[in-house]
């Protein structure tokens, strides 16, 4: 979904046709199913590992001809989108460097080492902390400039710096579980204060399009818009109180808590901004099917975010609610995907 948006929000027609974006949307879908079976039926084995092997050059592919289509210099209006997607797609390659080193250490059995998991952490970060984030939040300013909307382009800007300064230290968080975690306090503040900083600049931007642009949305836009930037907003604080001892418990040692965590970071930021997205750019159709999905998968995702969250900290957990909350959130996403994309005629009302 990432590549295809970034296709068609910054490429032209005939660019997307000349560098045969479809074929490699076909082919890395190819792949992906590929990846599915070897890793149900191998686990980490020779298919799985060719299959994703082969994803990565995909993706080597894909990157290297977005960056030669779109190397023209922006409009200086224009250049926030344009630097969050193109970071976005460095980190990705940075990301692509753990897995090599896992396939070596795995062939040498060094599974369920700490070195082992550092590689999954670098892995991880600069794929949700890295690529994810900040391609979607390239694409969430491109929305912003396709609706002519005017924003603060300095606090913009110090956004995007603070968060691409910051994005190599904060990898010390995700390692402060480890053995090495005194060596790394420093790196770790530093990234989590910059993140905040970043956040607070970001907050700062959006503040007065809420009275103008957002009003004017959508109610399903919002809903989304807004659990997303809720999901932000709360991610950026969790980062920066996990530097502190007293939550370390919490933070590296408790699984509902990892969960709920993760959960945060890939529905509630990142696919809720791209349902957003859908909704505004009207490739998402808002009818009966696809409104009753939402609302699904919006209270599917509250309940789960919190019964994780509440079960970490044991104050309650329930696995009945959970798995309530979970099929809630199954059935939603099964709605949208049945419901048309693309209408005929699209007024973006509810």
């Amino acid at each position: 979904m990432l590549f295809l948006l970034i296709t068609r929000l910054f490429l032209t027609e005939k660019q997307v046709q000349k560098r045969k974006y479809a074929l490699q949307f076909k082919l890395t879908t190819l792949i992906l199913i590929g990846i599915l079976i070897a890793f149900s039926l191998q686990g980490y084995g020779f298919y799985s590992i060719l299959f994703s092997s082969l994803f990565q050059l995909l993706n080597y592919w894909f990157i290297y001809s977005f960056f030669r289509d779109s190397k023209q210099a922006p409009d200086p209006k224009h250049v926030v989108a344009i630097r969050f997607v193109k970071t976005g797609l460095w980190l990705a390659i940075l990301s692509t460097l753990a897995p090599w080193g896992v396939g070596i250490l795995s062939a040498k059995g060094l599974n369920g080492t700490e070195a082992y998991h550092s590689f999954i952490y670098f892995f991880l970060h600069f794929q949700y902390n890295g690529w994810f984030l900040f391609v979607a939040l390239g694409l969430c300013f491109k929305v912003l400039e396709k609706d002519a909307i005017i924003y603060n382009q300095q606090h913009a800007l110090r956004f995007y710096w603070l968060f691409t300064i910051a994005v190599i230290p904060a990898l010390a968080l995700s390692y402060l579980g480890m053995s090495f975690r005194a060596y790394i306090l420093v790196p770790a503040y530093l990234g989590a204060t910059l993140q905040l900083v970043g956040a607070a600049f970001f907050g700062l931007m959006l503040k007065p399009l809420l009275s103008s642009w957002f009003r004017n949305k959508n109610l399903w836009f919002q809903v989304f818009f807004t659990a997303f930037l809720a999901s932000f907003f709360l991610k950026i604080t969790l980062q920066f109180i996990s530097v502190f001892p007293v939550f370390e418990q919490y933070v590296f040692g408790n699984k509902n808590i990892i969960l709920a965590y993760l959960h945060l970071n890939f529905i509630g930021l990142l696919s809720f901004l791209l349902l957003a997205l859908l909704i505004n750019l009207k490739w998402l159709r808002l009818n009966l099917i696809s409104k009753i999905g939402s609302a699904l998968l919006v209270l599917g995702f509250i309940v789960t975010e919190l019964i994780l969250m509440l079960g970490g900290m044991a104050i309650f957990y329930d696995h009945k609610v959970l798995f309530l909350g979970s099929l809630a959130m199954s059935i939603g996403i099964l709605m949208l995907v049945l419901s048309p994309l693309k209408p005929r005629q699209a007024n973006g009302k509810l």
